[in-house]
């Protein structure tokens, strides 16, 4: 499907302290850019790496009358007048800007100009001044949104009192493309290079700035004083290791203090050390690395990212951010300012070098990079918030209203809102769902208004008679509108809303094309596929707000108006407990796989599974499986089951409400299989994930978003599926690996950090019509 046409091309006027640094704004540039979006930047006169990039991207750059310095004298006052007719001249849409220094000048000189304001924080430090900390409480109310770099930054922000709608999360992140694993050959040459040989190569990158005055006093902020007490007592009982330091001072106290560390440490004497100054590449010394150093006292995610998308594992501090940007199961968090722990860490790293092990950790920490931290996505989210910015310059905060929510669900009469909406009522709102109901007479009430029930496209047919009124009806008595996508009752309401100028929200839940295309419905689905995509695409670019199950690949296929709000959210939330406190470890057969899933249609491909069951049966491995769901072909399944002469290998569970008996079942087995036919982001994956299972799925829908590559197969390929399964099953050193990644990413499902951001959606939602509230 074709992309969306802009909505409108907006002016985005980039204002910075430097001309040299800040390269990670590119992306976002180019992002913006991308979308058809003109961009100028604010820049201080001067040559620099910076205003040469942006000139090459053909970006109209232009020479700031003010130097980004606050002193108490008339110029500064004369030269922010002059900032503030400059930005005037440039008409922006919106105003964005990096660094303090270049948010305070742009606060100060377009107040009260009516221009949405966009913020980014690259990092927390200055938030640790009690004096800036006060200032910010105030002047970043100025902000229409204060896009925050890490979970920590925007705590910071939150305890000043800026709701998380004003303050999303969006990590600056790593060009994983250009970041990447060296091949055996560039990793010989790269330490050659180094004259590094055999020996155990520790790496830090990062910039020297100057002990500041306000915070950590005499003390600079990255740690290199801390890395080089903690590497004197550890090289002294390990001389077969190298220390490279790369990076010079940030300006010229900067470049002071690292001379006066440099005969601190006495390091010309040094021959287990080697300082470079600042380079344009630093990829090569990662590619010679064993193992990555952050040592910051305060800190975003720091150069860990871009040692993780290298494959290179770190060890950081407990500041700040960097805790985020590793996963604890392959890199090692130790406390700021401690060169004890420091030196314990390299010792557990070293000693695995010397095992031959330390390497076996740069696949599961370049994955947890390119999963959260790649900056094309990131760039990505950045233009959103952006757009969203222009078109809506203040959130309104949710509570008290009334969401009427259209899903395709089905419901027996009963009155409980489900688990999977209970969120929608977390800050205040009401939520009433229209939905099918098994019962003829089911009552309405605030809480559900019933539908004619139906199944299939032949009762779709008949019910349509009695369901376009009823649908009408909720539509014109609603005061806030959400439509679940796919599904026809979300796409009739969506037509009555545009008939009755009534303004919708969508959750785009699922991709219909993927159902129907894989015959769920027969050879005429299949055919109507492709107009079911198209009417979905209708749906979701009329909408004034869209949230996507996944992060990318239902966007990709539906994608919003732009300049329309959207966020990526799982529906899918961790509650406290769910998860497991630890992953697993492998034991030897017998081997239960559990596959968990709807047998109303085969879509969930549970036939798949028995197949793939059968030739691991052929193969003399010593499996079992157990198959949670219920529906019409059930029946159809357990027949197969007994076609294929596994009846006595296969437990037919039937449908599972109680969640500590699906714990149980999860925690018995031995691995998940999710063969789905076509899906959106399986909940029933991130429960087993959750559990430190194992899995194997298809690449469908946002399955891959949750597995690893290997782990995925085709669709409808019984033959790969169970080659795959019993991969997993009989390599206990693979099978471990997945157990602590697939726990590690459902943690970021975890309740809490997901209601943060379903926040910020409910803010956004619009009502049906403005101004006006329907009873």
């Amino acid at each position: 499907m074709k992309e969306s046409a802009p909505a409108r091309r907006l002016r985005v006027v980039l204002v910075l302290k430097t001309n040299r640094g800040c390269m990670w704004t590119t992306p976002h540039v180019d992002a913006l850019l991308a979308r058809g979006h003109d961009v100028v930047a604010v820049l201080p006169p001067g040559d620099g790496r910076l205003r040469r990039e942006l000139v090459d991207r053909e970006v109209s750059v232009v020479d700031s009358p003010f130097d980004f310095r606050f002193r108490p004298s008339l110029h500064t006052l004369a030269s922010l007048l002059r900032l503030r007719d400059l930005l005037r001249r440039l008409e922006p849409d919106v105003l964005h800007y990096h660094l303090l220094a270049s948010a305070l000048a742009v606060r100060f000189a377009g107040f009260a100009t009516g221009v949405a304001r966009v913020h980014m924080v690259p990092g927390p430090l200055y938030l640790e001044s009690r004096l800036i900390r006060l200032l910010e409480r105030i002047t970043a109310r100025l902000d229409t949104v204060t896009i925050c770099g890490s979970r920590f930054t925007a705590g910071r922000y939150r305890e000043l009192g800026h709701s998380p709608a004003r303050t999303p999360v969006v990590p600056y992140g790593v060009d994983t493309v250009l970041f990447r694993p060296p091949s055996p050959a560039e990793r010989v040459e790269a330490r050659a290079r180094i004259g590094a040989g055999d020996a155990f190569v520790v790496i830090m990158v990062a910039l020297v700035y100057a002990p500041k005055r306000f915070v950590h006093k005499g003390r600079g902020i990255k740690g290199h004083d801390v890395l080089l007490t903690a590497w004197q007592r550890f090289s002294a009982d390990h001389p077969n290791s190298r220390l490279v330091l790369v990076g010079g001072g940030l300006d010229e106290e900067g470049a002071e203090y690292r001379r006066e560390l440099f005969a601190r440490f006495r390091l010309s004497d040094d021959k287990s050390v080697t300082w470079h100054d600042s380079v344009d590449d630093v990829r090569p010394y990662y590619a010679a690395a064993d193992v990555s150093v952050s040592p910051s006292l305060s800190d975003n995610h720091g150069a860990a990212l871009e040692a993780g998308a290298m494959g290179v594992p770190s060890v950081v501090s407990d500041a700040g951010a960097l805790p985020e940007a590793v996963d604890r199961a392959t890199c090692w968090i130790v406390p700021k300012d401690d060169p004890g722990a420091l030196v314990a860490a390299l010792k557990e790293a070293y000693a695995e070098h010397r095992a031959g092990l330390l390497a076996e950790r740069s696949c599961a920490v370049r994955d947890r990079v390119v999963r959260f931290f790649d900056s094309t996505r990131a760039a990505a989210t950045v233009a959103d918030v952006v757009e969203n910015a222009a078109d809506v310059p203040v959130a309104r905060p949710p509570g008290g209203r009334l969401i009427s929510l259209f899903t395709e669900m089905r419901f027996g009469g009963e009155t409980v809102v489900p688990g999977a909406f209970v969120r929608y009522l977390d800050q205040g709102d009401r939520l009433r769902v229209v939905a099918r109901t098994d019962e003829q007479d089911a009552v309405e009430s605030e809480e559900l208004r019933p539908l004619q029930d139906y199944r299939g496209p032949a009762g779709l047919l008949r019910a349509l008679p009695r369901l376009v009124p009823a649908i009408a009806d909720a539509v014109a008595r609603a005061e806030v509108i959400v439509l679940q996508q796919p599904g026809a009752i979300g796409f009739l309401a969506a037509i009555v809303c545009r008939l009755l100028r009534r303004k919708y929200s969508v959750e785009v839940v699922g991709d219909a094309f993927d159902v129907l295309a894989a015959g769920t419905f027969g050879p005429a689905g299949r055919v109507a596929a492709k107009a079911a995509a198209r009417l979905t695409g209708w749906v979701v670019g009329r909408a004034s707000a869209v949230l996507y199950v996944t992060n990318f690949v239902l966007q990709r296929r539906y994608p919003a108006t732009l300049g329309r709000f959207t966020i990526a959210l799982s529906n899918v939330r961790m509650a406290e407990g769910t998860l497991l406190d630890k992953p697993r470890e492998w034991r030897p057969g017998p081997f239960c796989i559990i596959a968990v899933g709807t047998h109303e249609q085969l879509y969930k491909g549970h036939d798949v599974l028995l197949r793939a069951l059968q030739r691991l049966v052929d193969s003399r491995l010593d499996v079992h499986a157990v198959l949670v769901g219920g529906g019409r072909r059930h029946d159809e399944l357990v027949a197969v089951a007994e076609s294929l002469g596994i009846a006595d290998r296969v437990s037919f569970i039937g449908p599972v409400h109680d969640l500590r008996l699906m714990t149980v079942l999860l925690d018995s087995a031995d691995l998940f299989a999710m063969p789905s036919r076509a899906e959106g982001l399986p909940r029933a994956l991130i429960e087993a994930m959750a559990r430190a299972l194992p899995a194997v799925g298809t690449s469908v829908g946002g399955i891959p978003e949750l597995l690893e590559r290997g782990c995925l197969v085709d669709a409808d390929d019984d033959g790969a599926l169970a080659r795959v399964i019993g991969r997993l099953l009989t390599d206990p050193r693979e099978w471990e690996h997945q157990s602590r990644r697939n726990l590690e990413l459902a943690r970021t499902y975890e309740k809490t950090l997901l209601d943060e951001r379903f926040s910020t959606w409910l803010s956004h939602i619009p009502a049906a019509l403005p101004d006006r509230r329907i009873t």
